[in-house]
């Protein structure tokens, strides 16, 4: 099919959102310059692409004729503002991450400019490449049977790799997982993938493209044998993860820790009625403060949340985690006494 005009597009949105228009009336607007046949893919096609309801109706009056309308009512079921609200939240947050330009999201929106705006800071820098791999990943998590694909993916810790020196590796994807508006996870099982032990979550911005790939490629046949536990179970990225409060499930080997945590009144304001835990307790104390417990949960993500407030918490419990806590804190004092190194710029 071939790409519509934009401005014609938007015209004869417009056209149609106004009144109902007929056939010889459309073909008679000079914005439009459209044939029969060629309006009638616009009509039939690209609005319906776009998530537009072309209603048909009847002219009054002989000669019977045609005509054609686009309802704006906000309960109107598709293609009324409501569907259009949720495509403008949907680019307002993806734009964020991902270059859209040439998108379905993008020819969806392009009338206008989104009035949503999401910002994270310290959001990676994702191309085109990330984006063609993040949709792979997607089609094949929703392939049925479970479709395995080949990663080509740079472990973190140190400088990049180059892409000939990284072996490809099998991996068979659960979903996708977006964290605090600004990391993207692509969690998967890798062999034998026969439980959550097997479990994987690969940051998105370290995926590597190489000559002819976008670094993320469907395995061959030979490779797409799904273990029992794919067949049966079909992870789920909740599964994977301790949502809403970390990425990371508390091990049995590091013994998991309680946040018992107070907010001074300065902070507790801030801190009242937000869910970090499936289940929580809060209380308010006459003074003001908050006292908040949840858990168990891994401590190096105990002691990562902790850190993120500058000042009005005190750690009551547990003592592993104030321990913790307190070395971290004791760490960067010291980082901070020492003398400054050169400045690289």
């Amino acid at each position: 099919m071939a790409r519509p005009d934009p401005r014609k597009l938007d015209h004869l949105i417009a056209t149609l959102q106004r009144a109902p228009r007929t056939y010889d009336e459309l073909m008679a607007d000079e914005r439009l310059e459209l044939s029969r046949r060629s309006l009638q893919t616009y009509l039939d096609e690209h609005l319906a692409a776009l998530g537009y309801t072309v209603v048909r109706g009847v002219a009054a009056g002989p000669p019977r004729r045609a005509t054609f309308f686009i309802p704006t009512a906000d309960d109107e079921p598709h293609g009324g503002v409501v569907d259009r609200a949720a495509y403008s939240l949907a680019r307002g947050f993806l734009e964020g991450l991902f270059p859209l330009d040439g998108t379905t999201l993008d020819a969806l929106t392009r009338r206008r400019n989104s009035r949503v705006l999401a910002f994270a800071s310290g959001v990676p820098r994702f191309s085109e490449h990330h984006m063609r791999a993040l949709m792979k990943w997607i089609a094949a998590s929703e392939h049925d049977p479970p479709r395995a694909l080949w990663l080509r993916y740079d472990r973190a810790g140190g400088p990049r790799s180059p892409v000939g020196a990284i072996e490809p590796r099998l991996v068979w994807p659960v979903g996708v997982i977006v964290r605090e508006g600004r990391r993207v996870y692509l969690p998967g099982l890798v062999t034998p993938a026969e439980s959550l032990d097997d479990a994987r979550n690969f940051a998105l911005d370290r995926v590597l493209p190489g000559p002819r790939d976008c670094g993320v490629w469907v395995a061959e046949a030979a490779w797409q044998r799904p273990s029992e536990f794919m067949l049966r179970s079909r992870p789920r990225p909740q599964e994977l993860v301790h949502a809403p409060f970390g990425l990371v499930r508390p091990s049995v080997s590091e013994r998991p820790v309680m946040v018992d945590v107070r907010f001074e009144p300065s902070q507790a304001a801030y801190l009242r009625d937000r869910r970090w835990f499936p289940k929580q307790d809060e209380h308010v104390a006459a003074d003001g403060s908050l006292d908040l417990r949840f858990g168990p949960v891994d401590i190096r993500e105990a002691v990562a949340w902790c850190s993120q407030w500058i000042d009005g918490l005190t750690v009551l419990g547990d003592a592993a985690l104030r321990e913790a806590y307190a070395a971290s804190l004791r760490a960067r004092l010291r980082a901070t006494e020492m003398p400054p190194p050169r400045s690289r710029w």
